[in-house]
């Protein structure tokens, strides 16, 4: 009986310290395994930092052209939207009878105005007053020298005073007829001029209107400035268009800018000629060199923010841009060598200080930084850590200094 209750003290302690030991060894490393922190780590590394401005923007085709109606009328052949041309072709007509119509009245009343300058230039009418003139003269010169003939004949008596008196009124008669023929020779040669005058205007006038009808018939056939694609078009065929409104609009189909919009506090950081990346939504992974062509002189009011807008010209891409492509713009506004350098994904504001969670034998540690210059993906780290540091990326809100912590799956140690 002894032995027994001794074979059962015995085993009673047995279970009791295995029970003990299970229970320190849940405390000491399921617990430690339940309160490790996932991380993703990232690297301090040293090298040339370069320091860039980031922004959204749009690329846009380099030339574009809004062709739009010079002159009203109902369209009657138009491109469709994307259709491909080269320069000179011909985009859009609009309907030309009313205006061949006009222009063959036009050219019949030019004909009938010139026909009638010849016949002025002719003169046929001065003529016929020319040759009154000349016969009146002679009636005149006749009865001159008659009543000449007749006041000798008087003086000796040889007619009478009747006769002479006779003489003397025929005189005047054919004076007065040869002063009236002059006058009307004098008349007919002013309006003579004024006729030509007005023939010569009226020819003029016709003329004018028939070049600016050949105008209005070349505005009828709208042709493209240049080779690309039509976009934005906006009547359609049998449509009625007024003078000025936009038909459609050509973009060069193999040249391209980007424009984007910065702030005052990034505009002061880049200049024209700048380096540019452009980085097209559409096409994930490529960039596009270019360099900035042109910075606004003046603001616009975007969202209670003063913005400029900035011009970048854009190297050939090799890949199928299209006018209106949103993007991502870098601007490479410069580069600092030979610096220690961390991702700005590690940087967390701690009691307003800027600090970090260095990675030590699988330990968060907390370290404040001084930081000097950073671009949107990396800083510049002057004390605070060293090269080949291990850091945290995005640590959450919550990690503690010197919290468990363990690499994601999928990270190299």
């Amino acid at each position: 009986m002894r032995a027994y209750l001794f074979g059962m003290k015995r085993w009673i302690v047995i279970v009791v310290v295995l029970a003990l030991t299970i229970v320190i060894g849940w405390l000491l490393f399921g617990r430690n395994a339940k309160d490790t922190v996932e991380v993703v780590k990232g690297q301090v590394t040293k090298g040339e930092l370069a320091l860039k401005v980031s922004a959204r923007g749009r690329i846009e085709a380099k030339d574009r052209y809004e062709l739009k109606a010079k002159i009203p009328g109902v369209i009657t052949f138009i491109l469709e939207d994307g259709a491909k041309v080269k320069e000179g072709d011909l985009i859009a007509c609009l309907n030309d009878k009313e205006l061949l119509a006009r222009k063959t009245g036009e050219e019949a009343n030019l004909v009938n105005y010139q026909n009638r300058l010849l016949s002025l230039i002719r003169g046929l009418g001065i003529k016929e007053a020319k040759i009154a003139v000349e016969n009146e003269e002679v009636i005149f010169r006749e009865a001159e020298r008659r009543f000449l003939a007749s006041e000798g004949l008087f003086s000796t008596g040889a007619i009478s005073e009747d006769e002479l008196k006779t003489k003397k009124a025929e005189y005047e008669r054919a004076k007065l007829r040869l002063d009236l023929a002059n006058q009307q020779l004098e008349n007919r040669k002013k309006q003579h001029q004024e006729d030509i005058q007005a023939v010569t205007s009226l020819i003029k006038g016709c003329e004018a209107n028939i070049t600016s009808i050949n105008q209005q018939l070349e505005w009828t056939k709208v042709v493209s400035p240049i080779s690309g694609f039509v976009t934005k078009r906006e009547p359609k065929i049998g449509y009625w268009v007024v003078q000025g409104q936009l038909l459609c609009m050509i973009v060069s189909s193999d040249l391209f800018i980007a424009k984007c919009n910065l702030d005052e506090a990034e505009i002061g950081k880049v200049s024209v000629d700048m380096p540019v990346s452009v980085l097209p939504d559409a096409f994930p992974g490529e960039k596009i060199p270019g360099k900035i062509t042109k910075i606004a002189p003046s603001p616009t009011l975007v969202e209670k923010l003063n913005t400029f807008e900035v011009t970048i010209s854009l190297s050939s891409a090799g890949i199928d841009l299209r006018s209106e492509m949103l993007a991502d713009v870098l601007i490479i506004s410069g580069s600092r060598k030979d610096v220690v350098k961390i991702p700005t994904e590690a940087i967390v504001n701690i009691d307003e200080k800027q600090s970090v969670f260095l990675i030590k034998g699988n330990k968060a540690i907390m370290r404040q930084v001084s930081l000097g210059l950073r671009n949107p993906i990396e800083a510049e780290v002057i004390t605070g850590v060293n090269a080949g540091d291990e850091v945290i990326l995005n640590p959450s809100s919550d990690l503690k200094n010197g919290a468990n912590v363990k690499i994601k799956k999928g990270e190299i140690d």
